[in-house]
């Protein structure tokens, strides 16, 4: 067998949907398959991945190209391509294929309209880069809403039978929960916010902060959370001073703001950093 090729420290990929299902009412899992991605090591599910949609007009996105020392070269204004950022929900290197969950909210966003209107082979470019989604512990915390559910559930998938725990996913509702298969001993509590406007409800701050966290002394912990930027920066600051969390020992990303589509925000946090 193969030992494949090593990781490049960014992949960039033209590939083809090769598949597509209804995994929820309002989830959609896309499969897609590039032969550069055939014997890549180090990607791993659950860690972030770009997403280059065709800008109007287009059948294939316009990709960056590199120069002679290796820097991308965007492609010009009028062609360069939609950016947004998705999670590998799985990979198999042995066909270059990515599994790819997109939340579906009709044409409201360009990766929502791209995936609702979605066709056996439609393109799409891909920008990413190995990593590792989760330190190794023995107990986690794991908690995000239906932006977060994917790399939730494939940490989950990845975890051994030893680890112990607890997950939060929150959901529209009841018809929004999925299957997800998993060895480890973590008990996996659906919130449904059964019309709450998502980024308006507090249940999955509610949830972290009644959930029974050991003091990390008799057993190694980590803590995952991924949800709306102000609730992030809540639940972050409450995790820190109640339980005295280690750098190391939490992760908490903000992977939307409410009112904001990615741009925009990706633009505030740019000039947040500048200031």
């Amino acid at each position: 067998m193969s030992q494949g090729r090593p990781t490049r420290q960014v992949v960039l990929e033209l590939v083809r949907v090769v598949a597509f299902t209804d995994i929820t009412p309002h989830m959609r899992r896309i499969k897609v398959a590039g032969e550069g991605l055939i014997g890549l090591q180090g990607l791993i599910p659950g860690v972030h991945l770009k997403i280059l949609l065709p800008a109007p007009g287009q059948e294939k996105p316009a990709l960056p190209t590199f120069d002679a020392n290796g820097q991308p070269l965007p492609p010009s204004e009028e062609s360069r391509p939609i950016v947004r950022t998705y999670t590998v929900r799985s990979f198999q290197p042995e066909t270059g294929a990515v599994d790819i969950d997109f939340v579906l909210h009709g044409d409201e966003g360009p990766a929502s309209a791209w995936a609702t209107n979605v066709a056996i082979g439609h393109y799409l470019g891909l920008a990413l880069r190995g990593g590792v989604p989760y330190r190794e512990a023995d107990w986690y915390l794991l908690a995000g809403d239906q932006t977060a559910l994917p790399a939730i559930g494939a940490i989950l998938e990845q975890l051994p039978a030893s680890a112990r725990g607890l997950a939060f996913i929150e959901v529209p509702d009841a018809t929004e929960e999925q299957t997800i298969q998993y060895e480890a001993a973590i008990e996996l509590h659906w919130l449904h916010r059964n019309g709450v406007e998502a980024g308006q409800s507090s249940l999955l701050d509610d949830a972290i902060r009644a959930a029974a966290i050991p003091d990390g002394l008799s057993q190694t912990r980590f803590i995952w959370v991924a949800t709306e930027s102000s609730a992030a920066k809540q639940i972050r600051s409450y995790l820190r001073i109640r339980h005295q969390l280690a750098q190391h020992e939490l992760h908490v990303a903000a992977y939307w703001k409410l009112g904001l589509d990615e741009d925009a925000y990706h633009d505030m946090r740019h000039r947040e950093a500048n200031q």
